[in-house]
């Protein structure tokens, strides 16, 4: 959701005359994003063909749950950063997507809690 509102929105808005889609760096951060979403969503997807087939142990749950929840406030962080000062107000939906991915390295167990988990099977 937060890549398809970012793309939208760096389409429609313009710096210097032109479309912040059509800067470099813009494109750059976009695939740099787009990238990160697909290789986490090819863990998740291994993850969940793994549980269905009852494989999926618990350090590997908690490697998807702190990896992909990392990746997930990095990216958003880059979205929103490609809003400039717009990003924060809450008009926007990725300032609701900013919020909503700080608060997953916490809940279900912190980010360090899964780590410790990981330790243990080294």
């Amino acid at each position: 959701r937060g890549l398809e509102v970012t793309l939208a929105y760096v389409k429609e808005r313009k710096a210097f005359g032109k479309r912040v889609i059509d800067f470099q760096n813009t494109q750059f951060k976009l695939a740099e994003v787009k990238t990160k979403l697909t290789v986490a969503r090819v863990f998740v997807n291994h993850c969940i063909e793994q549980h269905l087939q009852g494989k999926l142990d618990a350090a590997t749950a908690s490697m998807a749950k702190y990896w992909v929840t990392d990746i997930q406030g990095e990216v958003i962080d880059e979205m929103l950063q490609l809003f400039g000062g717009y990003g924060y107000m809450t008009e926007y939906p990725i300032a609701q997507l900013y919020k909503d991915a700080r608060v997953q390295r916490i809940y279900g167990g912190t980010n360090e809690i899964m780590k410790l988990l990981i330790a243990r099977t080294l």
